[in-house]
Formats: structure tokens, sequence, C-alpha cells
């Protein structure tokens, strides 16, 4: 699923995008691709926490994918938690590969378990609470 399939699936729009494809998904996983220059507009030194953004995303579009099967009016991420960053690369550039599992679903919202990998080496990971707030 490409960026413009996403725009229609996601009610982030323009810039508040940060996902550039979806690769894979089934019903309890999904991947897809980010990228730093979404980070970069932020501001050229964000931290690279702030990816979790991305991650939110992605696991918007599984929801939005397996969820219930109204279009989405919001998606909100009700809690952050285990954020940890295991490496602050030297270049900034190219694409980020994300994926995330979902752990538990519940009629308010879902646990999410992702990862985001920049070259080869993991760089964020996390677990996020998502709400979906469906039209």
């Amino acid at each position: 699923m490409d960026r413009t399939q996403l725009l229609s699936l996601l009610p982030h729009q323009g810039t508040a995008l940060w996902l550039d494809s979806l690769l894979q998904h089934d019903p309890r996983r999904i991947t897809g691709l980010s990228a730093w220059h979404y980070l970069h507009k932020v501001r050229s030194d964000a931290s690279a926490c702030l990816l979790f953004e991305a991650a939110a995303q992605l696991c918007a579009a599984h929801g939005a994918l397996y969820g219930d099967s109204s279009a989405i009016e919001m998606a909100l991420v009700g809690k952050l938690s285990q954020l940890q960053l295991h490496h602050e690369p030297d270049v900034r550039d190219g694409v980020l590969h994300l994926s995330a599992e979902q752990e538990a679903l519940s009629p308010g919202g879902a646990l999410y378990a992702f990862a985001i990998h920049h070259q080869g080496q993991l760089l964020l990971d996390g677990k996020l609470l998502l709400v979906l707030i469906h039209a």
C-alpha cells in the first residue's frame, strides 16, 4: 500500500503523515516504511525518540485495516511506554523500517509493541496504546 492509499486510510494528511508505504500485514502484525525527513521537518536536531509517531501511524493503519469496518476519524496515542533509543546514528538519512505487533485488543484500544530499524540496526522500540475513534 503506497502513500496515496494511506491518505485515504488514515486521518493524517499532508506533512502529518509520516508513513511512505505498508509492506506486509496480517491480523497481528504490520510492517512499513518511513524516512528521516519527516523528523527533520520538526527540527533538524529533534530527538530520534519522536519517530514513535511513525510507529503510531503504522499501528493506526493496522487498526484501520483489521478493526471496525467504519472509517477512522481520529487516532490517538493513549500511552507510550518502554521507549528505548538503542543508538543515535551519525547520519540521519534514508529509509526507516517499521514493524508492530498487536499484543492486546479491547473495545477501547489496542496495545502494540513496535520497532524501528535504520540500516539493519534497531534504532528505537517500545509499546504504545492506540485509541481509534471511528466515524
